[in-house]
């Protein structure tokens, strides 16, 4: 488990944590989706929970079971809108070449569900609680 401040320069000591607990299970295609994805939520966290606030915790936990690895993250910030993750899919419904209607949001948690084979969020002891569980392949 790591427990950091809710501060973008730490964003690189909870990438190193989590490639170190995964480097033995995922090759290095896999690692970079995983990276991609913890990087992404992690700034969901600063950015939507905190509100770039960087005086609070985000803790990360990693564990290898069954196969998977488990990745969870923890804020004390705002809730988030469950909803909008169970209403979104994961296909980019947009031209990334047409620059002046890119979507503005949401990119980051579709990133995170194309890279991940599942993300669930809920709400508990009023902290932010994400799963990210990702199925160890042939390397």
């Amino acid at each position: 488990m790591l427990t950091v401040d809710s501060n973008l320069e730490n964003i690189q000591l909870i990438s190193n944590y989590v490639k170190e607990i995964a480097k033995d299970c995922f090759n290095i295609a896999q690692l970079m989706e995983i990276e991609q994805a913890v990087i992404e939520a992690v700034n969901n966290c600063v950015k939507h929970a905190y509100g770039y606030s960087d005086q609070h915790p985000i803790t990360i936990q990693c564990n290898l079971l069954d196969n998977n690895l488990l990745i969870e993250i923890i804020d004390e910030g705002k809730p988030f809108d469950v909803r909008c993750l169970d209403e979104l899919n994961a296909d980019f419904d947009f031209d990334p070449l047409d620059i002046a209607n890119l979507p503005e949001s949401g990119l980051g948690l579709k990133i995170i569900k194309i890279y991940m084979d599942k993300v669930s969020y809920h709400r508990e002891d009023n902290k932010n609680r994400w799963l990210f569980k990702k199925k160890f392949l042939s390397h």
